[in-house]
């Protein structure tokens, strides 16, 4: 896993020193794409959906929902309401501290746990070109009983 995310970092920073972005307009764009990486509480991997709209330069909403991979006998589904705030630090990088809210329902063998509760994290987003973009994010989910980190690596169409 450390190997896939030094090499997306390093096309990332290629494309990022050749400057293949445009200046995006304040507001408005969309993007839906595909997140996947590790979830804690079970130790397993997780793969999910995205899909983000900006409504001024720096908010936006990112409604997400996903599956963590059954290991260790537990699996779940997850639906996640993010509040994300990006900030450019050039036009091809952006940085983002997140907020939302979450529901996550963790299977076991012998039952379920459905859960509400609350994200916190952070993220950064390559814009590859004009359309892709790729982002890193970390966030943690707090939960009663089953709160748990979420890292994964994505990559993402903006319209």
């Amino acid at each position: 896993m450390k190997k896939i995310v030094t090499v997306l970092i390093a096309v990332a920073a290629l494309f990022g020193a050749m400057g293949t972005q445009k200046a995006k307009a304040a507001g408005g764009d969309m993007a839906v794409g595909l997140n996947g990486g590790f979830a804690t509480y079970n130790d397993g991997g997780y793969m999910s959906l995205y899909y983000q709209y900006e409504f001024a330069t720096h908010f936006r909403l990112a409604p997400e929902i996903g599956y963590v991979f059954r290991n260790d006998g537990c699996s779940a589904f997850t639906m996640n309401v993010d509040m994300q705030f990006p900030f450019r630090l050039h036009r091809v990088v952006a940085v983002y501290p997140l907020v939302g809210l979450t529901f996550n329902n963790w299977m076991w063998h012998d039952g379920n746990a459905a859960r509400v509760g609350g994200n916190f994290g952070a993220g950064i987003d390559f814009y590859l070109t004009n359309y892709l973009k790729l982002n890193i994010q970390g966030k943690y989910s707090v939960m009663n009983d089953t709160s748990g980190g979420f890292f994964g690596v994505g990559i993402g169409y903006e319209f």
